[in-house]
């Protein structure tokens, strides 16, 4: 179906193939073809060869390449941290579309080989990360600067919230040790 200029769409709807355009604001590329991930109206710049939609409603922020986000680790599965995002910096005060679903690969916690996900990240642990790509099922993320990685993590052990210690993580209630991908501002209360 062919999308024009004055076009009414919602969060899903196809814009246009990738090979003559490229996504603007509120527009993201998956297999060839640009969708929207916003309501509202579309605008075809033929010069610039690049398709938007301009929001019609109080939208919450749409992430793109580049955005920095807090989430919380859901789940370790092989390769890959599954982190549901919370909020984007520069918005906390507004929800995230619905789809929050996150993850880390393995190849993008650090600069470092990183041999194992879970001696990185633990389930429960809140997060700065930087958006690689946004698609259709999930975000792409990626912890390797300084300023990215955990920013509070629970002792595996008993639950209490982590001190840090040189580079490593102690628990001041049960004495356990551990390591993570720790941002260079853990625990000082900024997002």
């Amino acid at each position: 179906k062919q999308v024009n200029t004055g076009d009414f769409v919602v969060p899903g709807d196809f814009l246009a193939i990738a090979e003559e355009f490229v996504p603007g604001t509120g527009a993201y590329e998956e297999d060839g073809e640009i969708y929207s991930s916003s309501t509202g109206v579309v605008l075809m710049d033929v010069r610039e060869k690049k398709v938007s939609v301009h929001p019609k409603t109080g939208v919450p922020p749409s992430l793109s390449s580049g955005d920095i986000v807090v989430g919380r680790v859901e789940e370790i599965r092989g390769q890959v941290a599954n982190v549901t995002v919370g909020f984007m910096r520069g918005m906390e005060d507004r929800r995230l579309p619905s789809s929050g679903n996150g993850v880390v690969h393995i190849s993008k916690i650090r600069d470092e080989y990183v041999e194992e996900v879970g001696q990185e990240f633990k389930p429960g642990d809140i997060i700065r990360a930087r958006v690689i790509s946004v698609g259709r099922g999930s975000i792409k993320l990626s912890t390797m600067d300084d300023n990215l990685g955990i920013l509070v993590a629970l002792c595996s052990e008993c639950h209490n919230v982590l001190d840090q210690e040189n580079s490593k993580l102690k628990c001041p209630y049960c004495g356990n040790v551990e390591s993570r991908k720790i941002s260079n501002d853990y625990r000082q209360g900024i997002l």
